[in-house]
């Protein structure tokens, strides 16, 4: 190990990779665009009691946490929720609801890394803040959808509601620290080992939590519901909401045409969540881990002092994403031209014309190169995928005049400066 790598589990994104991770931050931007959210920037260091009130179990150990040079205990963030909650509160809660924010960012968490699971890791996120209906956290989970499908990703959904488990073990006079302990534990499929620790805590109604987890059939949960009413108390017309925002999310994205099934062992790891949740999965990949998730998030506000708010989002993991159109060439929306200017020929001229091409032409990328080898300078042309090459001699510069060749067809024409911008400006 070389003090000079990187540190283990972040990576040097390069060449098509790189190529690959900008597709992606630009297809998600322009989705969430075109679906009416705005950006949101926020800080990659935090303070680390911002994500220590409401992150969850195996988020608060996982942790880049240090205090800098004034002592103070920061954090760089593990996810960007909390911090558009914070700058929510500090800055836009006079603007009109609800409000849709979009972001794309790189977080941070100390994990043992693996195959698709990095220390440093990049996030498309959608929030949407102070809308109450299920039309929330279908904007959200249909523009993500809009995305995945424009970029070629097949997926289905997973939905559940932790809600729905939360009423069940309030009811049971648990805490909801504690609460949020067993929701971590069925999260990480140790469902034994939750209801194992559930029954030391209240005995026989462990029945109640196992047989939840175990029913993926939507009209047996409300069967199982309505038998448990008078368990419930007051908190059974809230579960009874649930349960509709849980049917009609899976029936309006059916009715979309995406592929949704309920999925009672869903419970995401970030202890925030309130109500209904997702995940988007691979089609054709049992087994491989979500590539994104949401879910309601209503109240976070107050936990940090802000009035209750309704609130819903969603994050996508772009390193899995990539890792899924690894090898699939990518859609090119330009063309990618080399200037080649020989010999004498003055270097101004070059640049001269690379300015007007690209300022009249945003669907072209393109660079200068002096050279004494037009042969050389070709071959180098042709191995880094450039389309046409712009060749400026001597003699081109005195007649006013350049080459332009097809590097793909090997097809070469005289044309004026003018005639060239022109061609280029189509």
């Amino acid at each position: 190990m070389s003090e000079y790598n990187p540190p283990r589990g972040m990576r040097d994104i390069i060449g098509e990779d790189a190529e690959l991770y900008e597709y992606l931050f630009e297809e998600f931007k322009s989705t969430a665009r075109r679906h009416g959210f705005e950006p949101i920037i926020t800080p990659t260091l935090e303070y680390f009691s911002l994500f220590e009130a409401k992150s969850g179990e195996e988020i608060k150990k996982s942790m880049y946490v240090f205090e800098d040079k004034a002592g103070r205990r920061v954090a760089l963030r593990p996810e960007v929720t909390a911090s558009v909650i914070r700058a929510y509160l500090r800055q836009l809660r006079a603007r009109p609801k609800p409000i849709r924010l979009y972001y794309v960012a790189q977080c941070f968490r100390y994990e043992e890394p693996q195959h698709a699971r990095y220390r440093e890791f990049w996030q498309g996120g959608l929030e949407v803040i102070g809308d109450p209906d299920v039309n929330g956290d279908l904007a959200a989970a249909t523009t993500a959808s809009s995305f995945l499908e424009e970029i070629g990703v097949k997926h289905y959904y997973e939905v559940g509601n932790v809600a729905i488990y939360r009423a069940f073990m309030s009811a049971m006079g648990l805490s909801e620290e504690v609460q949020d302990h067993i929701l971590h534990l069925i999260d990480k499929d140790r469902i034994n080992e939750a209801l194992s620790e559930l029954k030391n805590l209240v005995g026989d109604k462990t029945e109640i939590i196992e047989r939840l987890v175990s029913t993926e059939d939507l009209d047996k949960v409300e069967s199982l519901v309505n038998e448990y009413k008078d368990f419930l108390g007051e908190k059974y017309e809230r579960v009874i909401q649930e349960q509709s925002r849980l049917r009609d999310f899976i029936t309006i994205l059916r009715e979309l045409g995406f592929n949704a099934k309920y999925q009672p062992k869903l419970v995401r790891g970030l202890a925030y969540y309130t109500g209904l949740i997702f995940e988007y999965k691979l089609e054709n990949a049992p087994g491989a881990p979500s590539i994104g998730g949401g879910g309601r998030y209503d109240g976070l506000t107050m936990v940090y002092n802000g009035p209750f708010e309704y609130s819903t989002g969603l994050a996508l993991g772009i390193d899995r994403i990539a890792l899924a159109l690894s090898g699939r060439e990518l859609p090119r929306t330009y063309r990618k031209i080399a200037i080649l200017v020989i010999g004498n020929a003055p270097l101004v001229i070059g640049y001269k014309i690379l300015d007007r091409i690209v300022k009249t032409n945003r669907g072209v990328t393109g660079f200068v190169l002096k050279t004494k080898s037009l042969p050389k300078s070709l071959e180098y042309a042709g191995k880094i995928g450039v389309d046409y090459t712009v060749i400026i001699g001597e003699r081109e510069y005195r007649e006013g005049v350049v080459a332009l060749k097809d590097m793909k067809t090997g097809e070469q024409v005289k044309l004026s400066i003018d005639e060239l911008i022109n061609r280029f400006s189509q």
